[in-house]
């Protein structure tokens, strides 16, 4: 009975095959769509499960009182709070200190490098692949392999015991190895080093100190723990301890659970989004193949009717389409899988990569994604197969088999609000389509107060093996840049515009009793020539009036606004109880956007440095005549190739660095008009359906206004106003939600757009156009049949 309920499905799929292809498309671009959103979400979600007892673990998180937040603490908090706190288990520090290189068998490497507290395990119980957790990171000159780098280097042996030289001269013994992470885990470790190994870096010492932030500190603490009271003491501890504690306004203890959110706030945007949007396209899809099935199934009323007269059971008929509807779900599955496959999930990484770690799929690891659409599939299988199934298998044989559909009753009030359903979603998400797409278009083509066209930069933070052999070279590629008529100002600094490090010095103004926390950095005295960054007040850097070891500055409005201050006549930047007389200010240069507009100006010092100074300057800057660009990009390459270093020279263009500022937000935007064009695309498809079926109930009509002299247009109008009705009142609902929506998220800006009327009417007319056009194509196909074929209709 079952293989002839196949061979009867196959039939009738291939009979209507116009709607089966069209069920079938609608079906594969949407599962693959949601299976696409799914899979992000449940990656995010069980990203960190490698963790252990994760609730168990907080981090620390300064607010200042500028309202500035930044995860990084004083070096000695962590263990005064150890010690006074009983209820904390375990801490430790986890930060950077600059990427070591690495020596194995004269093969160098550099990957990214954590240091790390010997009570490293104790707090985030990692398990090790090889090596023992509880002596790892004893040994000063120690090192944990994450799985990847240790099977770049040894394979599949065990690596633990071997030697590797790290900074040319140190001897470190590899300890352990990291079992594989989820790429896209919110806990990224490079290679581990245990910070006792940096005891004896002056530099370092210097740091660790109560005037300094510079390292996050993790701690374990025991189940009952009241985090209120924890709190309390670690504001305790900050002001008996702290340089200056009145900077401080708020030391937070916070759930390792929620770093990820921390650090990337638009994470909650972008999950809620997906999660929302997933459900939105899987309401649509459900609705859409409800409305084709009763569409297919208005047409075989009288095979139902001789079903039943033969003795067909309900039950048997029931089945049938159950057994149709399953066949176009699972078939649209795997298409949907291999779309999700060689298509979305490659660009789902290409957009979020970068910022959340490439997603990989795994049936084995991953069985729950498979389980769950296997589900989904069997129940939208009996929900589009029983549900119409059940309305007309109601119907009197004695209509039935005379196929008068017309008789037959319809709920258009249920219908007409699923059509309205569909549409309020699709028309809100081409709002949001086009209000995200005005907001990105004026974040990168806005005024950023500095020039961006016809700039190369080049990272020059090489690591360059003979150092004073790599000055006088690279002092030789200024000389003659300098020279080049097709260059028109060069420069060397820390930091270019989208990429500037989060260096925060606490300046003092005794005449006002001021503290301001600002950012600095260092440039020599072609930045602001190169940037056309106007100064406004005082000069520019001189190399033949400034000395480097003065440490003159030059300030931008947003700091002297911070220390109301009117003019820089006799002022210095100072540091609060130092005997010093501070740093000269030279100049006030205009405010100019050093990161993207998602964020305000903050105050900012550039100190000057000498332009040759290669070994901690980051960037070269070159402004070069327009046409120009490839001329000089070859010379600065072929210099830097002729400079012995362990990393290769690149340079890109300012304005793409800028624009790459918003790739995350752009990859939004991709998501939107995706989601967008689907929901649309996907209703479209059910409404061509509805049209169908509706013109099938009043093919007679259609018939006698023929003859009775009745136009195409005049047809196609009595067939489509009701729907064309129906997306009107879907845009009314869409609007005001997608304002509230639109006008939520904007405020999380800077800098933004204000929301315009013709956005909304841009948004109804796209749906409006694409309405009418895919009504109008059966409607004309309707309104152009025969009017005696149409009268001689049962």
């Amino acid at each position: 009975m079952f293989k002839n309920h196949i061979k009867i499905s196959l039939r009738n799929l291939w009979k209507n095959k116009t709607l089966s292809l069209l069920n079938l498309i609608g079906l594969s671009i949407g599962v693959s769509s949601v299976l696409t959103l799914m899979f992000s979400v449940y990656a995010y979600y069980t990203a960190n499960e490698h963790i252990p007892n994760q609730e168990q673990i907080v981090y620390l998180k300064t607010q200042s009182n500028e309202g500035t937040e930044y995860r990084e603490v004083a070096y000695p908090l962590l263990d005064e709070l150890v010690s006074s706190s009983p209820e904390v288990i375990a801490g430790t520090h986890l930060h950077s200190w600059g990427n070591i290189w690495l020596e194995n068998e004269n093969d160098e490497f550099q990957h990214r490098t954590d240091y790390a507290d010997p009570e490293f395990f104790e707090v985030f119980d990692l398990p090790l692949k090889y090596g023992n957790k509880e002596t790892a990171l004893r040994d000063k000159y120690s090192i944990i392999l994450t799985h990847k780098v240790s099977e770049q280097l040894f394979g599949d042996k065990n690596p633990v015991g071997k030697t590797l030289i790290g900074a040319d001269t140190l001897n470190l013994k590899i300890t352990g190895v990291f079992e594989p992470m989820s790429p896209y885990s919110s806990f990224r470790l490079g290679v581990v080093l245990p910070n006792t190994l940096l005891e004896n870096n002056p530099t370092f010492t210097r740091q660790t100190n109560w005037g300094n932030s510079f390292s996050p500190a993790f701690f374990r603490l025991r189940p009952d723990t009241d985090i209120e009271a924890l709190a309390q003491n670690v504001t305790q501890l900050v002001k008996q301890n702290y340089s200056d504690p009145s900077m401080i306004a708020q030391m937070k203890v916070m759930p390792f659970i929620k770093m990820r959110t921390d650090i990337i706030p638009v994470v909650d945007t972008i999950i809620g989004g997906s999660i929302a949007a997933s459900f939105f396209v899987l309401l649509i899809i459900l609705v859409n193949l409800l409305n084709l099935n009763t569409s297919t199934m208005l047409r075989r009323t009288k095979d139902i009717a001789v079903r039943k007269v033969l003795g067909g059971s309900k039950k048997s008929v029931v089945v049938q389409f159950c057994i149709e509807n399953g066949i176009l779900v699972f078939v649209s599955i795997l298409i949907s899988i291999v779309l999700f496959l060689l298509v979305n999930l490659p660009r789902l990484n290409d957009t979020f990569g970068p910022e959340f770690g490439r997603i990989s799929f795994d049936v084995i690891k991953d069985f729950p994604v498979v389980i769950g659409v296997v589900i989904v599939g069997i129940l939208a299988t009996l929900m589009v197969g029983i549900f119409p199934t059940l309305r007309f298998i109601k119907v009197p044989v004695s209509l039935g088999i005379k196929g008068k559909i017309q008789q037959i009753k319809s709920n258009f009030l249920l219908r007409n609000s699923f059509i309205i359903l569909q549409f309020t979603i699709a028309i809100l998400f081409i709002c949001i389509a086009v209000i995200l797409n005005q907001q990105i278009g004026f974040m990168k083509n806005a005024d950023l107060g500095f020039e961006r066209e016809n700039v190369l930069v080049g990272s020059i933070d090489l690591d360059y093996k003979d150092l004073d052999a790599a000055k006088s070279k690279f002092n030789a590629l200024l000389n003659e840049l300098e020279a080049n008529s097709y260059v028109e100002s060069v420069a060397t600094s820390e930091a270019v515009p989208s990429d500037y490090y989060f260096n925060y010095t606490t300046y003092y103004d005794p005449e006002t009793d001021t503290d301001v926390r600002i950012r600095r950095s260092y440039a020599d005295d072609g930045y602001f020539e190169t940037l056309e960054v106007p100064v406004i007040m005082g000069r520019n850097f001189d190399r033949t009036i400034d000395n480097p070891d003065e440490y003159p500055v030059i300030l931008n409005q947003a700091a002297m606004k911070a220390f109301g201050w009117k003019s820089i006549e006799g002022k210095r930047l100072k540091f609060k109880n130092s005997g010093s007389d501070g740093n000269p200010i030279v100049g006030v240069v205009e405010n100019f956007h050093y990161q993207d507009l998602q964020n305000a100006v903050e105050p900012l010092v550039h100190i000057y440095r000498d332009p040759s100074r290669l070994d901690t300057h980051r960037f070269l800057s070159v402004k070069v005549v327009k046409g120009q660009e490839k001329q000089v990009e070859g010379i600065i390459t072929a210099a830097f190739n002729g400079i012995s270093s362990r990393r290769a020279y690149e340079q890109s263009r300012l304005n793409d660095k800028v624009s790459a500022q918003y790739q995350l937000i752009e990859g939004i935007l991709q998501s939107v008009n995706i989601t967008a064009i689907l929901t649309i695309f996907i209703s479209c498809l059910g409404m061509f359906g509805l049209i169908s079926f509706l013109a099938k109930r009043k093919v007679k009509e259609i018939g006698i206004r023929k003859v009775l002299g009745a136009g195409v247009a005049k047809i196609v109008v009595l067939l489509s106003k009701d729907y064309i009705i129906l997306v009107g009142i879907a845009a009314l609902i869409a609007f005001p939600i997608a304002l509230y929506v639109m006008n939520s998220w904007l405020g999380t800006f800077a800098y933004s757009i204000s929301i315009k009327w013709w956005m909304f009417a841009l948004a109804g007319l796209i749906a409006f156009f694409i309405t009418s056009f895919t009504l109008s194509i059966q409607a004309i196909k309707s309104a152009l049949a025969n009017p005696v074929k149409s009268l001689r209709t049962e």
